[in-house]
């Protein structure tokens, strides 16, 4: 006579393999039992020893089979024989003929997807340089405080170099003479 080794089990295994099922650990089982982690532990080995399986999760989900069938489903593979579908989008409006090769209607705007030329994106620029002064025709300048602290650095970093470059010039220009 033959048993199921699902039926050996006793109830404090079923317990300790349904929160297996939930990927609860040793410890979070143990709290909710109000039992030792060690006796969890146990329990699960022998579980594992009498369904003779490998860990604690194929002992877990052979519990879960057993007392709800249904919940697993066999795998449903797909042929790999299917045909590919011989239609080629044709892009572009409806004309008044039909392309017998592929039973879709053409015309002279219409064509194929893989004969669309495809063109890149244009370079998107950052937006124009805010100047500190109105210019001729343009807007009133209406720069934050922010911008104008940055422009006020600017120019005066740009101011030194140039008298700095200015000296170096003239010295070099002494030296030479």
């Amino acid at each position: 006579m033959i048993t199921d080794p699902v039926s050996k089990l006793t109830e404090g295994q079923r317990a300790c393999l349904r929160r297996v099922l939930l990927h609860m650990s040793s410890k979070d089982i143990a709290r909710e039992l109000d039992i030792s982690p060690h006796t969890v532990d146990q329990r699960l080995r022998v579980a594992i020893q009498t369904l003779g399986v490998s860990s604690r999760f194929e002992a877990a989900r052979l519990l879960a089979q057993h007392e709800r069938p249904d919940l697993y489903q066999a795998p449903v593979y797909q042929t790999p024989h299917i045909a590919p579908n011989p239609r080629h989008p044709i892009m572009g409006s409806s004309g008044s003929h039909e392309d017998r090769r592929y039973g879709q209607p053409y015309g002279a705007d219409q064509l194929r997807e893989e004969q669309v030329a495809f063109r890149a994106t244009p370079w998107h620029f950052a937006p124009p340089l805010r100047l500190p002064m109105p210019m001729v025709g343009g807007d009133r300048n209406d720069l934050g405080t922010l911008p104008r602290v940055a422009w006020i650095g600017g120019i005066a970093i740009g101011t030194a170099l140039s008298f700095g470059a200015l000296i170096a010039g003239l010295d070099a220009l002494s030296r030479l003479l």
